[in-house]
């Protein structure tokens, strides 16, 4: 596989805007066709999928997604149902369903739910290092790992948090390269009240209940050195979603789509097309 370390990060297309009934949802799209949806993780951003809007952009229509409270997305309640339907509002506005959707990390949280609720609306859908959410009730306190990285971003300020976050979702990088300066750039623009309510969303998430009812081709990847997802959570992932194919890359990390966009891609597409093995847990 290709390593980032040396890697020029394509530039994004321009943020748009689509106004649904539910507020503003910011966005950034390229390419014509199939529509190929990305939902970013709680570290992102429709910017975090700088590669996959240039390479999958001469055969399918790339959109990608901020979720609420992100960019320039306005806020949803702290509940996973308000970002599925902001999700479903957001495709009402472009058009394009049923798509092909990525889902990374709290993109898949929120994907795969937004999947088994309207299975007619997703065609085929990957679960990047992701996880059926914490299922915490909602008289648990707010979690020690989100009040630590606010206590952090309020000490240090953006760009150092930026950087701490970087070197979360890119351990062993070369922190001299352009995509570990892109990765921490994009983590120092989360807003926080956004972060808030996101980290609470997932704590308080539970779709494993929804996961034997997914339907259609379903690709999960997980990183063998992704130290964000808790083994639980993706052992809890792997027993009941009724996936198509996994797939453990080798040497990655949390965010394999900045890691090794080339070999990340490339697995993308080889699912999409229908040429992976099947060697899936059905139902």
């Amino acid at each position: 596989m290709t390593s980032s370390g040396n890697l020029k990060v394509p530039e994004c297309p321009p943020l748009k805007i689509a106004d649904t009934r539910l507020g503003k949802i910011s966005y950034r799209e390229k390419g014509e066709g199939r529509t190929l949806l990305f939902l970013h993780g709680n570290l992102g951003s429709s910017r975090s999928w700088a590669f996959q809007l240039e390479d999958f952009s001469a055969s399918w229509r790339v959109v990608a997604w901020d979720a609420p409270g992100y960019g320039e997305s306005d806020d949803q309640p702290i509940a996973i149902g308000a970002y599925v339907t902001a999700l479903d509002a957001f495709l009402d506005a472009i058009g394009g369903a049923p798509v092909a959707l990525v889902g990374h990390s709290m993109g898949g949280t929120v994907g795969a739910r937004f999947a088994a609720l309207y299975p007619g609306k997703v065609e085929q859908l990957v679960l990047s290092c992701s996880h059926p959410g914490y299922g915490e009730p909602e008289t648990a306190p707010v979690s020690e790992k989100f009040e630590k990285r606010m206590a952090e971003l309020k000490r240090d300020g953006k760009e150092a948090y930026g950087l701490a976050r970087a070197r979360d979702l890119l351990p062993g990088c070369d922190e001299s390269g352009a995509v570990f300066h892109y990765a921490a750039e994009v983590a120092a623009e989360t807003r926080p009240e956004g972060l808030r309510r996101a980290s609470r969303m997932l704590q308080l998430a539970d779709n494993r209940p929804l996961m034997p009812q997914l339907k259609g081709p379903i690709l999960i990847l997980t990183g063998e050195i992704d130290k964000v997802v808790a083994p639980r959570l993706k052992e809890d992932l792997l027993a009941r979603v009724p996936y198509t194919r996994h797939i453990e890359m080798p040497g990655l990390a949390h965010a394999p789509y900045f890691q090794a966009p080339e070999y990340y891609d490339a697995l993308i597409r080889d699912f999409l097309s229908g040429n992976l093995a099947q060697d899936g847990r059905k139902s």
